[in-house]
């Protein structure tokens, strides 16, 4: 194989099937199970705050253990590196290129005033494509949007790579 497009077409048939056979084994479990293991893995998880990723490239637990997490991507071969850090990275490069995550996406910025729990604000840093609460563009200029229980967060407008908001 040593046209480059021949193996394009390779790696993206390779792509494509994989993506519909986690689908497929997904499907074929049992939802009360399902529901049964993820209930158990909130369960074991110690009192805080956490994003929970629900996308294909964000599935994970991402602990809120510090004043400000970003979240973004690693930098494709054909970019330049990011100037910023980023604490969690999302793998958005389903295509071996960015889809809609940014290198620096946004960020989760804790809050505390004393004698009161916690706040969590999601604020977009200037993302390319967005960031969304519950559907709700996040403004990039200004603090953010608070994050409550439950809430939907998605790096982009396809909400593909999203996260639940929990806090426990």
């Amino acid at each position: 194989m040593d046209d480059l497009t021949d193996l394009s077409k390779l790696i993206d048939g390779a792509i494509i099937k994989s993506r519909l056979n986690m689908f497929g084994v997904m499907m074929m479990a049992d939802p009360a199970a399902r529901h049964a293991a993820i209930a158990n893995t909130l369960a074991a998880l110690p009192s805080g705050a956490y994003l929970i990723g629900t996308g294909p490239s964000t599935v994970g637990i991402v602990p809120l253990t510090v004043d400000e997490v970003v979240i973004g991507r690693s930098a494709t071969p054909v970019e330049k590196p990011a100037e910023a850090v980023t604490d969690y990275q999302v793998a958005d490069a389903v295509y071996l290129g960015p889809y809609e995550v940014s290198r620096t996406h946004a960020k989760v910025v804790r809050r505390s005033r004393p004698s009161e729990p916690p706040s969590y604000w999601l604020v977009d840093l200037s993302s390319r494509c967005g960031t969304f609460v519950n559907g709700e563009a996040v403004s990039a200029q200004g603090s953010g949007t608070r994050l409550s229980q439950g809430d939907h967060v998605s790096l982009g407008g396809s909400h593909v790579s999203t996260y639940v908001f929990v806090c426990k």
